[in-house]
Order: structure tokens, then sequence, then C-alpha cells
């Protein structure tokens, strides 16, 4: 199968770390759980960044395969993908030509992962995609699963936000924060959104925010937020890292409201001499990962967003930043590194 394989690590130029071939071994199922899937395209994350520059790998990242951990990335990364089932473990759940899309480590960091013709997902870490998305190109498509699915889950499932609450995302020009935007107006809230750059205000104000402030500016004025929304927001995504939750985070959170903690933009794993004293009374600090018990919501979720796409509710164009071929992988990553996105980079493969 074709791949692009991480074969050198940390150079200046990111194309040089990966090598294009034709001929890498398809991979074969571990046990009756799992599928192999035809990828047609796959998303890009920041912690394959990190991959290809051998960076902090945490347990946690492993997910259900924390038995598996090791600090060693696997030759092929990436953790999402959107494609067709070609082979079905018998207790999978699937079937052959099933459209289906993963995420959150599919084959887990132990595994090869989705820059390739073809990967292998547990059953776990593989959802169904209905009918109508073949509707929609398999780039677009390619663009929704784990940004949606983390946004989704981080604002309604740990944040709790209900209808008409006010929601501030904390780095909204990633692919997380822009679904962020989009499933928090859809559900009838009152979005702030920020960024670093000035060049992407109009692109998130696009996509929907009500509101959309610099990151230096809530640094200046830490009450910011708060005099856009009187009484703060209820609920605040924080995807930049820990080190932004006490000076930016905080202060923006309205009295019995939550902090969803679930992004390191910034790279920042841990605060020093942290304490739950730095959490403001009433306030709350939670996080999000996926969860076996996801399944039937996320796919729920899926089914909706696919429509939504359809109807023009959700237009590529705010969700789906770039389309690269698989060969040319070096050049997507420069782009995520150099920070030029906003929204999904993804690669067809």
């Amino acid at each position: 199968m074709a791949a692009s394989v991480l074969s050198a690590f940390s150079l200046p130029k990111p194309s040089d770390c990966f090598t294009y071939v034709t001929d890498y071994p398809r991979p074969s199922l571990p046990n009756k759980d799992w599928v192999l899937v035809r990828v047609h395209a796959a998303g890009l994350n920041r912690a394959e960044l990190r991959a290809r520059n051998q960076e902090h790998v945490s347990k946690l990242e492993f997910g259900m395969f924390i038995d598996e951990f090791h600090e060693n990335h696997p030759k092929i990364i990436g953790e999402e993908f959107v494609g067709e089932v070609t082979e079905a473990g018998t207790d999978s759940g699937y079937k052959v030509g099933d459209v289906v899309c993963g995420w959150a480590y599919g084959g887990g960091k132990p595994y090869d992962g989705a820059y390739a013709e073809y990967t292998i997902c547990h059953k776990k870490r593989c959802w169904p995609l209905p009918d109508s998305a073949r509707k929609i190109s398999w780039e677009v498509l390619g663009a929704v699963p784990m940004g949606l699915w983390t946004a989704y889950g981080s604002i309604f499932h740990a944040g709790q936000t209900k209808p008409g609450d006010t929601v501030f995302i904390h780095g909204a020009t990633s692919s997380v924060g822009i679904w962020g935007i989009l499933v928090s107006k859809s559900a009838g809230c009152t979005v702030v959104a920020s960024t670093r750059q000035e060049s992407k205000v109009q692109k998130l104000k696009d996509a929907g925010a009500d509101h959309v402030v610099l990151e230096k500016d809530l640094l200046a004025d830490p009450g910011l937020v708060k005099k856009l929304v009187p009484g703060g927001a209820n609920t605040i995504l924080s995807i930049v890292g820990l080190h932004m939750l006490k000076p930016i985070a905080f202060p923006a959170c309205a009295m019995y409201g939550t902090v969803v903690s679930m992004g390191i933009l910034g790279k920042v794993w841990s605060i020093p001499e942290f304490n739950a004293s730095f959490i403001p009374t009433t306030r709350k600090l939670t996080t999000y990962t996926t969860l076996d018990e996801d399944y039937e919501p996320a796919k729920k979720v899926l089914a909706d967003t696919v429509e939504k796409i359809l109807s023009g509710e959700y237009k590529s164009e705010w969700f789906l930043d770039s389309v690269y071929d698989l060969k040319d992988v070096g050049k997507a990553h420069e782009r995520m590194e150099a920070n030029e996105a906003c929204g999904k980079i993804v690669l067809r493969c």
C-alpha cells in the first residue's frame, strides 16, 4: 500500500522527516474486534507534530491502549480518518463497504496510523457514518470527526452546556475551536472566540462567533470577556494549555460555570505548584477525553453533522482549511506548525 512513513525526526524541514512509499505492508487485524479500513482522507492533529519531533508522549494519550504504552512513535502516524471497511472482524459489528471514521488512535499509538491507504481500527474507536455521507467529498468528511467530537464532548458532556448559555472558546482557530463555534451556535448559545492572529478574526466571525477577541487583549485585561457578556461565560473551552487557565480562563468564567481544559496547543502539560485554591469559588474545572460510552451519542452527532453539512448549515469553508496529497504530508505539517491554518488540514490518501 502507499504510505508516508516517518523515517526521520526533528529535521528543520518537515518534508525530510517523511518517506512516501508504495510497497508498505498492508496491516492485518489483531483480533475479531478490529476492522481494516481503506483510508480516503486523514485529518491532521497537533499530536502528530509532536510525534514528528519526538516530543513528550503522555500515557493518557494511549487511552484504551494504555497497557501498551511506549515512548516510541509508530512508523506511520495519524490519529483520525474517514474511509470504507475492507475487512471486518467477526466481533467488530461492521461489514465490508461500511463508511466509517475513526479517531483517538483508532489503532492505538502502538499501531500504525492513518497516513496510508489502509489502517486498522478497534471497534471502540470506529464510528459509522450514515449513507448520506457518500454525497459529501472525502476531503470534507476528513475535516469532521475528531475536531467535531472533541468540541461537542467538551462543551455538552463535560461542560454540561445548555441552549442559551454563553461559551468562550480560547484557541478558536484550531479545528476543535472552529467546531466548538459551530456546535455551540447550532444549540442557540452565544459564543466568544479568541485568536492570537488578527488576520483570522473575520473567519471566526464568519463561522458564527458573536464576539472575537485577541489573546493579547485578554492578557492585558482579564475582565474583557465579562465586559462583552456580563456575568461571564457559562462554559469555557480552554484549548491553548494549562498555563492559560489562571490568566484567561478562570477570570472569564461565570458563577457556577465550568472550565473544560482539553488542549495543549501551547505544549504546556502541567502547572508548577498548581492547587485547587487557584479555581475561583463556585467555578468548576474539568477535562474531556473520548470514552468507550461515547459510541452511541457520537454516532448520532456525526449523523446530524452530515445532514447539517448537506443542508448548508455547516459550510466546509468554515471548518476545512486545506487539502494535501498523502505524498505532500510534510507541506501539510509545515502549514500546521507555522500556525497558518484556521480549521482542519486534511490529507487525501
